[in-house]
C-alpha cells in the first residue's frame, strides 16, 4: 500500500499551514496549501469577513483534490470542516486526516496576530459554527490539541501517522477475494441478504441489477434469488434494471440476465430521457475544477423517478470491472449513470472520452469517478439507504468464474466505498491482462444475445485497443449486430458522422447542433475510433439482418462475411480467450468476452 496523503484540517487559526508545512518537511513530502486554490471571488469575500458557502467551496475542494492526487502522497492544509468536505477529499485515494482542535477564543487570538492574511478573525466564529467534528466511523481522523508546544505537537502527529491506519471494511465478503464461488453459494448469499433486510425492518425493497449486456456479472442471478427471498418473508420487492441508454429488456433479455428464472413481466423500466427526476446540479466551476478544464458546463443530476419511491432500502447489484468511461464499472455508477438522465450520462461519457480511454480504463481515482461519486454523495445518499452488492468475475481458459461478492452501505467514507475499493483491487488483478508483445491481429466474439448494436458491441474496441500494435487489425465477430445506436436518434447521428476520431468529432459537433446536444454520442464516436492507429473490421451476416458492408464502411469500419471469417479463424462461441492459430497457420489473439476484461501491451 502506498503512503497516504495527509490532510491537516481545522478552523482558521488552528495552525494548519504551519503544522502542515513542518510535517511535509519532516516526512519529505510535497506540501499543498489549500488557500492557494480559492477563487478571487472567494478571497474577496473572506477579506470582507463574509463566510464562504458550500457553493463557494465545492470547486475549491475539487481543485485541492486534483492537486493533491497529482502530488500524492503529499501533505495538504485544508479546513475540511464538514463530513461532506472530508468525503470530497477522501476521493484523493488513501487519506489520513489530522484535526487540529482549538478553542474559539484561542483561534481569534491567533488570527489577530496575522493581520495580512485574507482570512481574518471575523471568519473564526462562522467556521466554528460550520465545523462538524469527525463522527465515530471516521476512523481515518486523528485529533490533536492545536495549542500544544510545536515540537511536541509535531512528534505526536508523526507518531500517530506511523501507526497502521484502521480502514473501514465492507460489511461482508463472500467466497474470499480469490476463491471461486460455487453456484449454490449464491442461494446462501441471497438468503443472508434478504434475512438481514427484513430483520432490520425493511418492507419495501428496490433491486437494481444491470441489464442483459452484463449477464456474466452474476448480479442477475443474485437479483432473482433476492426477490424470491424477500417475497417469501412478506417483503415487497421490485426490480429496476440499470439500463443507462440501452433499450428496455424483453423476455429473452430477462431470461438471459436472470439465468432462465424470470421474464420481463413486472420489471420497472428506466427511461433516461423522460422518466427522471432532478436531484440537483453540479456547478460549472466545480466541473471545470475536477476535470482540469476539460469540461466546464453545469451538469444536471437526475435519476429514475422510480428510484425515489418509498423504499426502505435500495440494493444495487453489479460487477466491478475495467470500464471505458468510469475507469472501473459498478458501485455508484450503477445508480447515477445506469439510472441517470440525459445531462449526467452525456457529461460523464464525454468527460471520459476527453480524459482518454487509454489513461482512464482500470483506474480507481479519475475525474469521471469523481463526478459520479460526488453526485451520489451529495444528492443520492442523503435521500436513499443504498446497499451495494458487488461481484468480481474472471474470464479465463475455463470460462467465466465468480471470484468474490462484496457488500457495503453508502458512499465515500462508508462501508460501500470500502467494498468498492476491495472489489476494484481484485478486479485489477483478475480482469487486466498484460501481454508481452502487442497484438498484430485480434478477434473478439460478441454474443448475439447481448450485443445487437455497435453502441454495445464496441466494447471489443474499448477493451482490446491498448493491446493492439500500430497497424494491427481488430476483427469483431458480431452475429447479432444489426444497428449502430440503441435508439433511432443516436443511430442516426452515428450514421451521419462515423467513428472518425476525437478531433473530427469535436469539429463536427461545432457545426452540428444535434450532435453537440448529444455528448454521449460524441463520446461513443471518440471511443469507437482507432484514431487511425489500427483497423476495425466488423464481421456480420447481412442476410440474417446484420449490418451491411455499405453501412459499416459508411462509419469507417471494414467488413467481411461472418461465416467466411469464422471458418478462416476457426473460432466460434465456445472458443476461450487466448492465443489462436487460423486455417493458414497464422497466429492471432482471441477474446471470448471483451466486457470481462482489459488487455494491455507492455
Amino acid at each position: 500500500m502506498t503512503a497516504p496523503t495527509v490532510v491537516v484540517m481545522g478552523v482558521e487559526g488552528s495552525g494548519k499551514s504551519t503544522v502542515g508545512g513542518r510535517l511535509a518537511r519532516a516526512l519529505g513530502l510535497p506540501f499543498i496549501e489549500g488557500d492557494d486554490f480559492h477563487s478571487e471571488q472567494s478571497i474577496d469575500k473572506m477579506r470582507q469577513g463574509v463566510a464562504l458557502s458550500d457553493d463557494d467551496r465545492w470547486a475549491w475542494l475539487a481543485a485541492v483534490r486534483r492537486a493533491a492526487r497529482a502530488a500524492s502522497p503529499a501533505v495538504v492544509a485544508c479546513s475540511a470542516l464538514t463530513r461532506a468536505h472530508r468525503d470530497a477529499l477522501r476521493l484523493i485515494g488513501e487519506v489520513r486526516f489530522v484535526w487540529l482542535r482549538i478553542a474559539e477564543a484561542d483561534a481569534h487570538v491567533r488570527c489577530a496576530q496575522r493581520p495580512d492574511h485574507f482570512a481574518g478573525s471575523a471568519l473564526v466564529t462562522s467556521q466554528v459554527a460550520t465545523l462538524q467534528p469527525p463522527e465515530d466511523d471516521e476512523v481515518d481522523v486523528a485529533t490533536f490539541d492545536a495549542t500544544a508546544p510545536p515540537d511536541e505537537l509535531l512528534a505526536a502527529v508523526r507518531a500517530a501517522l506511523a501507526e497502521p491506519a484502521y480502514q473501514v471494511g465492507p460489511q461482508a465478503i463472500w467466497g474470499g477475494l480469490d476463491a471461486a464461488l460455487e453456484g449454490d453459494d449464491l442461494d446462501a448469499i441471497a438468503e443472508a441478504l434478504a434475512g438481514s433486510m427484513v430483520d432490520a425492518g425493511a418492507t419495501r425493497v428496490l433491486l437494481v441489477p444491470p441489464d442483459q449486456t452484463r449477464a456474466f456479472a452474476r448480479a442477475g442471478e443474485l437479483t432473482w434469488r433476492l426477490e424470491r427471498g424477500l417475497q417469501k418473508r412478506g417483503c415487497e420487492a421490485a426490480i429496476l434494471p440499470a439500463l443507462g441508454t440501452h433499450r428496455a429488456m424483453d423476455d429473452d433479455d430477462a431470461r438471459l440476465l436472470f439465468g432462465g428464472q424470470r421474464n420481463a413481466r413486472g420489471l420497472l423500466v428506466h427511461d433516461w430521457r423522460d422518466g427522471v427526476a432532478e436531484l440537483g446540479r453540479l456547478r460549472a466551476d466545480e466541473v471545470a475544477a475536477l476535470s482540469g478544464g476539460l469540461l466546464d458546463s453545469e451538469v444536471v443530476v437526475e435519476v429514475a423517478s422510480a428510484l425515489l419511491g418509498d423504499w426502505d432500502v435500495v440494493i444495487s447489484l453489479g460487477q466491478v470491472v475495467p470500464h471505458e468511461v468510469a475507469g472501473l464499472a459498478g458501485y455508484t455508477k450503477n445508480l447515477v449513470v445506469g439510472l441517470g438522465g440525459t445531462s449526467f450520462i452525456g457529461a460523464s461519457h464525454l468527460l471520459g472520452a476527453l480524459v482518454g480511454i487509454e489513461t482512464l480504463m482500470g483506474e480507481l481515482a479519475n475525474p469521471v469517478r469523481d463526478l459520479v461519486d460526488t453526485a451520489f454523495d451529495r444528492m443520492v445518499a442523503p435521500r436513499l439507504d443504498v446497499l451495494f452488492v458487488l461481484t468480481v468475475v474472471e474470464d479465463g481458459p475455463q470460462g467465466e468464474t465468480l471470484r468474490a461478492v462484496l457488500s457495503g452501505r453508502g458512499g465515500t467514507g462508508r462501508s460501500g466505498a470500502a467494498a468498492f475499493r476491495q472489489a476494484a483491487a481484485l478486479s485489477r488483478r483478475r480482469n487486466i491482462t498484460v501481454v508481452d508483445k502487442p497484438w498484430g491481429r485480434a478477434s473478439c466474439w460478441l454474443d448475439a444475445r447481448e450485443y445487437r448494436s455497435t453502441w454495445l458491441g464496441n466494447k471489443a474496441v474499448y477493451r482490446a485497443r491498448c493491446a493492439l500494435a500500430t497497424g494491427a487489425e481488430l476483427i469483431v465477430l458480431a452475429p447479432g449486430v444489426e444497428r449502430f445506436g440503441e435508439d433511432p436518434e443516436i443511430d442516426r447521428l452515428i450514421r451521419r458522422h462515423g467513428y472518425v476520431g476525437r478531433d473530427a468529432v469535436l469539429a463536427a459537433a461545432a457545426d452540428d447542433a444535434e450532435l453537440r446536444a448529444s455528448p454521449g454520442t460524441m463520446a461513443h464516436l471518440i471511443h469507437g475510433s482507432s484514431e487511425g492507429r489500427f483497423s476495425v473490421t466488423y464481421c456480420t451476416d447481412p442476410d440474417g439482418g446484420g449490418l451491411t458492408p455499405e453501412e459499416l464502411g459508411g462509419v469507417g469500419y471494414g467488413w467481411r462475411p461472418l461465416g467466411d471469417e469464422l471458418a478462416r479463424l476457426g473460432v466460434d462461441a465456445t472458443t476461450p480467450t487466448g492465443p489462436a492459430v487460423d486455417a493458414r497457420g497464422e497466429r492471432f489473439a482471441h477474446v471470448a468476452q471483451p466486457a470481462l476484461g482489459l488487455w494491455l501491451a507492455r
